[in-house]
């Protein structure tokens, strides 16, 4: 039975059986690409059930390294270029890893969302084109995440071994121990703890205002994600016609309405804390660091310009905006 003539029969008064006729929809929009079906339950109610899942692509986003606590420009007030303190420590890194340190560093941002629906649309008017609907979405709670880039593991992978000589240099610890005999160069020390640690930058904390850092974890990445719930309420509207003169069954539409998934998604990375102690009896300095885990939406404002655009746009959406255009055929 074509789409037309269950529909002449539901508007001449006819009442439709529950799972009578089924649809098939495919779907591309704001929640990615999506397969649904669908079955009308009465004349003026269908429910629907699909999945939903966001391609993969790539956003870049940079961040500059940063040696000890103040940043440095590379130009003076000319607008020569001037040789600055990563400069010099740049070159010594080349001496001292073999690896070159990169002065910017790439994240790679990625969508990792993907959903199961359960929708009900109820069609007030006798066309049975226009719908209301309400239901849920279940899926991750990875909106997305963003990770440094492949190319950037080297640069990584120098900044970790040269914050871990710091750390002994600053306790004036042995770099290394070889068959028992520890391995230590005073003139080496000096010049790490004159530089300070290298890290980058992202912003400060709303509270305090001190700076907040991130630099390469225990396996050498910085990785940051965008948290949601996982359970999501929708409310919205559609509309479905006919796809062409012929009546073959097909119809095109669009969904519109908001996903509600807890407010503002949290943006989840760790940030580096360094502390010095004194001890009260020696006199003793003991320098050490710990990583927190900071929400970026919540904890942390003053965004450095290459992630404030974003961060901003994150902190907006407390509902997620849903368009999506759909082909679907009914089968019988």
């Amino acid at each position: 039975m074509t789409y037309g003539t269950l529909a002449a029969q539901n508007n001449a008064g006819t009442e439709a059986k529950p799972f009578e006729h089924l649809d098939v929809s495919v779907s591309a929009g704001s929640t990615g690409v999506g397969l649904e079906l669908g079955s009308n339950i009465s004349n003026n109610v269908k429910l629907r059930v699909g999945f939903s899942t966001m391609p993969r692509w790539t956003d870049d986003m940079k961040f500059g390294v940063q040696v000890g606590d103040t940043p440095e420009s590379k130009y003076d007030a000319n607008g020569n270029r001037v040789e600055t303190k990563f400069d010099r420590l740049q070159k010594r890194m080349k001496e001292l890893t073999g690896f070159d340190v990169d002065e910017v560093i790439h994240m790679e941002a990625k969508p990792k969302f993907y959903n199961f629906q359960l929708l009900v649309d109820i069609m007030p008017f006798a066309n049975k084109h226009w719908h209301l609907t309400g239901g849920f979405y279940w899926g991750n709670s990875t909106l997305a995440d963003a990770v440094v880039s492949r190319d950037d593991m080297t640069t990584m992978l120098a900044v970790g071994m040269y914050n871990n000589m710091y750390g002994k240099a600053m306790n004036q610890e042995p770099f290394v121990t070889v068959n028992g005999v520890d391995v230590y160069n005073d003139d080496l020390s000096e010049k790490l703890t004159r530089y300070g640690r290298m890290k980058y930058r992202i912003g400060e904390m709303k509270e305090t205002g001190e700076p907040c850092y991130a630099e390469p974890d225990e396996n050498g990445i910085i990785k940051a994600e965008a948290v949601v719930n996982n359970f999501k309420p929708y409310l919205g509207f559609g509309y479905d016609g006919r796809l062409g003169k012929e009546d073959g069954g097909w119809k095109i539409g669009f969904d519109a309405g908001m996903l509600f998934y807890g407010g503002k998604p949290h943006v989840y990375t760790m940030r580096t804390v360094e502390q010095t102690t004194t001890d009260p009896v020696s006199g003793a300095t003991q320098y050490s660091f710990t990583r927190e885990r900071v929400d970026l939406a919540r904890d942390v404002t003053n965004y450095r310009p290459n992630i404030k655009g974003k961060m901003n746009l994150i902190k907006a959406m407390v509902v997620f905006p849903v368009l999506n255009v759909k082909i679907t055929k009914t089968l019988f």
